[in-house]
């Protein structure tokens, strides 16, 4: 929304004022028209957009006056955009100067949740310049919302609302109690992005604060054993069938349906893991970030510009895609993140990967015990996981490998910190019984 206040060309014969004009533009459509007040032209400051407080015109309004009746007119345009969904008709920016000058209040349509949500993804995915993959964690979101109803207000989410919004993720929707969470913490930064913008009152607003049953997961990552399976495996021909075993060590069969993907899923995945690369980050690496041993990122969570030394296993990958060409001058084939998570499944599986991992869910406030074969639990981001685990375990200090993830936090590398540490100490008792052997 702009207002450009200027006089007329034309003056009154008989008081030698100029009426003061507005260039209206609101969502691209503009509109020009006075605004019921005249001026001299030396009672008026063009640069300011205002005239002389201290000046009186003809009709014996003062100048401090007319400047307050144009902030109202702007502060009135402010209002009416906020609430504006498409764009607006010059007879409808008329009426509203209309309002404006005659005081009339904006009266705010009621609207559903869903609309502010949309301008919410709007404003705070450029403000915040969120990645493709949190938009699509946002459009997910939205389908909970509608969940709610469609028509919902902002008064829906009182305490009771949010308690109601809570039980549906954990019942309805059988969500673990980590993600639970996460829902609720969106939930509650729409809830206030929407009172700071006046889109709903704080008092309409619940305060209640759920309590979450919080278990940590166990982080999932590949030993430098698994990994040097993964990266050395001859993926078979398409239609070979291959004989695997479980972890209870019982055979069946599996077919290999897309060779070419699952080799191109396992160099990807693989770079990650010598690189501590994120799969954002690696799917956008161009061949321009590469110089010489080295290359240079700006992380898409971060922002952060950091260099990453190459070793002989990350380079070895990027020679044999050397003389392909992809879109954009990216150095590496793309593959989504989601069928790649499907890929490397799938990849881990025919190696084998298959320990028994045990953890603790909550589901619906009870907390349950499950067990997954490891390729089943494995995800693009293991590879960065991988990286740090093995890093920290070799004894590189932390500070270093931090400088290579871009960790700012060193809170976020206190899991791997304990991994390396147990796994060094898992290491000694080996040494111990070695020497006593």
């Amino acid at each position: 929304m702009n207002i450009f206040y200027y006089l007329a060309p034309d003056e009154s014969k008989k008081t030698h004022e100029h009426r003061i004009r507005a260039a209206i533009t609101v969502n691209k459509t503009r509109y020009i028209s006075t605004v019921g007040m005249s001026i001299k032209p030396d009672d008026w400051s063009q640069e300011a957009q205002s005239a002389v407080a201290k000046a009186v015109n003809s009709k014996g309004i003062r100048g401090s006056a007319i400047n307050d009746r144009l902030s109202t007119i702007r502060k009135h345009f402010e209002e009416y955009e906020k609430d504006l969904t498409h764009k607006p008709t010059s007879e409808e920016i008329k009426k509203e100067l209309e309002h404006a000058i005659n005081g009339v209040v904006p009266v705010k349509k009621s609207k559903n949740v869903l609309t502010y949500f949309d301008r919410f993804i709007k404003e705070e995915s450029i403000d915040c310049q969120w990645t493709v993959g949190t938009m699509e964690q946002w459009k997910a979101f939205r389908k909970h919302l509608e969940a709610q109803g469609k028509g919902i207000q902002f008064d829906h989410f009182n305490n009771e609302g949010i308690n109601k919004f809570v039980r549906y993720l954990r019942t309805t929707c059988k969500m673990g109690e980590n993600t639970v969470q996460k829902h609720y913490l969106n939930l509650r930064w729409f809830l206030g992005w929407a009172v700071r913008n006046g889109y709903a009152k704080e008092s309409e607003i619940g305060k209640v604060q759920p309590k979450f049953k919080i278990i940590d997961k166990p982080v999932i990552f590949l030993t430098k054993d698994e990994l040097m399976t993964l990266y050395n495996y001859e993926i078979p021909t398409n239609g070979t069938k291959v004989t695997l075993h479980n972890y209870d060590g019982e055979e069946y069969e599996k077919e290999i349906h897309d060779k070419s993907a699952l080799e191109k899923t396992r160099d990807l995945f693989c770079f990650c893991a010598f690189t501590s690369l994120r799969y954002s980050d690696m799917a956008a690496l161009k061949r321009s970030d590469i110089v010489g041993d080295c290359i240079y990122i700006t992380t898409q969570k971060t922002n952060d510009r950091i260099p990453i030394d190459l070793n002989e296993f990350s380079k070895g990958i990027l020679d044999k895609y050397k003389k392909e060409r992809f879109p954009g001058g990216l150095a590496l084939p793309v593959i989504t993140n989601q069928r790649m998570n499907e890929y490397l499944k799938d990849l881990c599986e025919l190696c084998e990967i298959n320990e028994p991992i045990s953890r603790s869910v909550v589901r619906a406030g009870q907390r349950e015990e499950e067990t997954r074969p490891k390729f089943e639990l494995i995800g693009t981001h293991a590879g960065r996981r991988t990286f740090i685990c093995f890093a920290l375990a070799s004894g590189i200090p932390p500070q270093v490998v931090m400088k290579w993830t871009g960790h700012s936090d060193y809170k976020a590398m206190r899991p791997y910190i304990d991994i390396a540490e147990k796994v060094r100490s898992e290491n000694m008792s080996i040494f111990e019984k070695g020497l006593k052997g």
